[in-house]
């Protein structure tokens, strides 16, 4: 299994260990090749809103030649982990740029045949609280990259650092790690057949809708819709 993970922090603390539990434990079930990426070391500039992405093309982007190493990473992957600490009820500012510069390739732009056979992750830990917003903020992505299975972990651990959790709430993680790990690997040798959600489906078919015959609203999506036969009934999950 090829798995691509993207920590949202230079730090590992109790969310990069709760992404590695996950991966150790898949590792039990399945051979893994391992992509790493550390932001704001991989992606240090945030998102400019300069929409050369959405209206020109994800090689337009000023930073491309961090985001196509990474956009790399995502196509060859099975499983995309995306991990975050909660800051101020949401994730980090440098997971929050990641996500924008990916923005192109939501349903409602680019949608990309290759995100439909995947598995993604969404990992979150907080000292307290605010970890739903902030696994929100991640899952609404994968969701709609157009990600076939989405799993989110999240754990309030009681502690600013990891060596400092209480035991039990180690245990608590290692055991939901072990839950996700095996359902991962069951998931794993059926993705390829899996066809996405209701929800999913219904939206790219509204996406579709409301692109077809509209060039002049963006070239550049129609132009990919039309290239990828999404105008004359293709899907992409069909890929």
């Amino acid at each position: 299994m090829n798995i691509v993970l993207i920590n949202g922090s230079m730090r590992k603390g109790s969310t990069y260990h709760y992404a590695q539990m996950v991966i150790d434990n898949i590792k039990k079930e399945s051979p893994v090749d391992l992509f790493e990426f550390f932001l704001p070391k991989d992606l240090p500039n945030f998102c400019m809103g300069c929409y050369s992405c959405i209206f020109k093309s994800e090689d337009k982007c000023p930073h491309v030649n961090q985001t196509s190493i990474i956009q790399k990473a995502i196509d060859e992957s099975d499983l995309v982990i995306l991990t975050s600490p909660c800051y101020v009820f949401d994730v980090s500012g440098q997971m929050k740029s990641f996500l924008d510069h990916f923005g192109y390739q939501w349903m409602s732009h680019r949608p990309n045949p290759k995100m439909f056979h995947k598995i993604g992750l969404g990992i979150v830990t907080a000292a307290g609280a605010g970890m739903k917003p902030a696994l929100k903020t991640i899952t609404r992505s994968l969701f709609w990259w157009g990600i076939g299975k989405t799993y989110g972990l999240s754990q309030a651990v009681m502690a600013a650092s990891y060596s400092e959790i209480p035991e039990k709430i180690k245990l608590k993680m290692e055991s939901k790690a072990l839950k996700t790990a095996k359902s991962i690997a069951k998931n794993f040798s059926k993705i390829k057949k899996m066809k996405p959600g209701f929800l999913t489906r219904f939206l790219f078919n509204i996406m579709k809708l409301g692109k077809s015959g509209h060039p002049e609203w963006n070239q550049v999506d129609y132009d990919f819709w039309k290239k990828n036969g999404y105008f004359d009934g293709f899907k992409p999950w069909n890929a």
